[in-house]
């Protein structure tokens, strides 16, 4: 999400924020209970900014209710198939307003060479089949294209749709047939921003997110 002052330690804002920060790294399972206690515990916190911590993850879909506590939440096959609509045309706009500040020479060189090093952070964690470190570095990339766009408004809008996909990006990376696929496909968006064509950068991403909808492998599948 856009930058904001680091949240007060122990406060909801910083329970939240790292709760967030688990979702987007994919620390946690489709259906895994999370309770106030043991969060609690784990944070080194009470129980009070936990449960408020716990609400607005409700709001943000990414949890749901269950017994003593919350579940995190598991896409359906039809609703990952809603999401990965709005996440290709989000992405491919994304892509297409990067490739216009590059145009416009409003993107720094070094900005460029950071995403080209952010592809082969995800290709080197692909080849060690790190699953893990794999869907990490692939959300770093993405959030990197994002930020490189320059609009606060679209790069929220992002962040909330890459943590709704999050939880199951892990498996979904473990699998190799899909996992050598994606450097090629992150190459050709890259290099669309990096030769300034929005249409090409955009088409790019918009083809990238359309493999990820046909190979994501949903909770109910």
């Amino acid at each position: 999400m856009p930058s904001s002052p680091d949240p007060r330690p122990g406060s909801a804002q910083a329970v939240y924020a790292e709760l967030r920060r688990r979702f987007a790294a994919g620390e946690y399972a489709p259906g895994q209970r999370l309770t106030e206690a043991v969060l609690a515990a784990e944070l080194s916190v009470s129980r009070t900014p936990v449960r408020q911590a716990l609400g607005r993850l409700l709001t943000d879909g990414l949890v749901v209710p269950a017994a003593r506590g919350v579940a995190v939440a598991a896409l359906t096959g039809a609703e990952a198939g809603h999401l990965f609509v709005l996440r290709g045309r989000l992405e491919a706009l994304a892509a297409e307003l990067a490739a216009t500040r590059q145009k416009e020479g409003r993107l720094a060189p070094a900005e460029i060479d950071a995403l080209d090093e952010a592809v082969d952070r995800v290709e080197a964690a692909v080849r060690a089949h790190d699953a893990r470190a794999s869907a990490q570095a692939n959300l770093a990339l993405h959030r990197a294209i994002g930020a490189a766009a320059g609009n606060p408004f679209l790069e929220d809008a992002l962040h909330r749709v890459w943590d709704r996909i999050a939880v199951t990006t892990v498996a979904n990376l473990d699998d190799p047939h899909w996992a050598d696929a994606i450097t090629e496909q992150h190459r050709a968006i890259i290099a669309g921003i990096r030769a300034g064509d929005p249409q090409a950068a955009g088409e790019a991403a918009l083809a990238h997110i359309q493999a990820a909808g046909r190979a994501y492998r949903p909770l109910d599948h």
